[in-house]
């Protein structure tokens, strides 16, 4: 997993949950020159989730970081706006002005990353195509996900993918049938699990904006 700033406090959370959920069969793990600890590092996961692929653990680490911190920045704003928003009512002021004038620039950013992520999630769900093209371990493997048992073989024994390399959908058609190249109710799971999330952190900033607004016309009448 390639990851833009891997050292940031507000990335290394998301490490430290990569390197419990994506454990390491057969490489070693080196960054900045200094060697992670990684026995006892496969007991820790889930025999679940070894069925699910490579990359849609990785993607579920991510999706649970971005959304989990929006709802935590979003329910610190809700703590703060609330009753700033009501001591405005009882006392209006150019200090409590000011404060809640903050608060609503701060609500408005956050509202723009958190509809930026639902906006994503939901064009991804509204096509099966871009869906299929995030079964990286299916394009590699080229065969059906599932093993002569039935269940799920998603692992490689030294997986090799080239950044930047495409595979055409006609060597993908030859690879696997129709049906499985279809088949991504796994992946819209997944997907939909952290719409509903997103959507409610949201609606929490929706109606704070309306009680903002409920202040904001209460004031003017004063």
């Amino acid at each position: 997993v390639l990851l833009r700033d891997p050292f940031d406090d507000n990335v290394l959370p998301i490490v430290e949950e990569l390197q419990r959920r994506l454990p390491l069969v057969s490489a070693n793990f080196q960054g900045q020159g200094e060697d992670e600890e990684t026995s006892g590092v496969q007991k820790d996961v889930e025999t679940d989730e070894l069925k699910f692929p490579f990359e849609f653990r990785a993607l579920e680490v991510a999706l649970e970081g971005i959304c989990s911190f929006l709802d935590a920045r979003t329910r610190e704003l809700e703590t703060d706006a609330y009753p700033a928003l009501d001591e405005l009512t009882s006392k209006i002021s150019s200090r409590n002005l000011d404060r809640v004038r903050k608060l609503k620039s701060a609500m408005t950013r956050l509202t723009n990353r958190v509809q930026k992520v639902r906006d994503e999630l939901e064009q991804l769900l509204d096509d099966d195509d871009d869906m299929a093209d995030l079964y990286l371990s299916r394009k590699l493997v080229g065969t059906s996900p599932l093993s002569d048992s039935g269940a799920p073989n998603w692992s490689l024994a030294s997986p090799t993918i080239t950044i930047g390399s495409r595979v055409s959908k006609t060597s993908r058609a030859s690879a696997a049938t129709t049906s499985e190249e279809n088949d991504v109710e796994e992946l819209e799971m997944l997907l939909e699990a952290y719409f509903m999330q997103i959507e409610s952190t949201l609606n929490k900033l929706t109606t704070l904006r309306e009680y903002i607004d409920d202040t904001e016309d209460y004031i003017n009448i004063q």
